[in-house]
């Protein structure tokens, strides 16, 4: 699927997911074309807009265009850009990024490849924030068995599971903040993200996907 659709109430996290997919993708940043209004977008903004997506990439062989509809996007723009996600160019990803699914049209939504990201309004109390660095320390320090039996915990109920990866990603989050040098913390959190994204997004069996979270560690 060359489409994706991110949803994020934090616009500038949307943003980090989609610059760190982009160099995960090896597409350059000059044939990425981040596109964003201070208005809601009409239907001439969209003819724009595919314009860019039929140009050819610089400097690789895949460009990305980027479409920030954070200050809404009308109907009649939407059914524009409809056509081109039916039948997008094969050195084109198309990538939108929205607060709300509710936003958009069912059709554009059936044509991407969905990616909720976590939600950072959650309130740790203090308690849950100490029991969350114990367990992050945890990992750091005990072998296999605990992080395989970890995983088994986590694992029983799919909304758990991405809870406490919501959880422990504002947790590492913090510690990355006052530790920005740490590169084990930035490699942390963006395989918590990552997992979040698969289990929230796919059918995976979650208890895998929790492991191989733990154990790549």
């Amino acid at each position: 699927m060359q489409s994706f659709l991110i949803i994020s109430k934090d616009k500038n996290k949307a943003l980090e997911y989609v610059t760190d997919f982009l160099k995960k993708e090896g597409i350059d940043a000059i044939d990425a074309n981040i596109n964003s209004f201070e208005k809601a977008i009409g239907i001439e903004d969209v003819r724009n807009i595919q314009k860019k997506i039929f140009l050819k990439p610089f400097r690789g062989k895949v460009k990305a265009v980027i479409l920030e509809t954070y200050e809404n996007i009308t109907q009649e723009a939407q059914n524009a850009l409809l056509k081109v996600l039916e039948e997008p160019p094969a050195n084109t990803i198309i990538i939108i990024s929205a607060s709300k699914k509710e936003f958009l049209l069912p059709t554009i939504i059936s044509r991407c490849k969905v990616i909720e990201l976590t939600s950072s309004n959650l309130d740790l109390s203090k308690e849950e924030i100490s029991e969350y660095l114990n367990v992050l320390i945890s990992l750091s320090e005990k072998g296999v068995g605990y992080k395989l039996k970890l995983a088994q915990d986590i694992a029983a109920n799919k909304e758990e599971s991405t809870v406490w990866l919501e959880k422990m990603s504002i947790v590492v989050r913090e510690k990355l903040i006052k530790d920005y040098k740490n590169s084990q913390y930035l490699r942390f959190l963006r395989l918590l993200q990552k997992t979040y994204t698969i289990i929230k997004s796919t059918n995976v069996n979650q208890r895998v996907a929790l492991e191989n979270l733990f154990l790549s560690l």
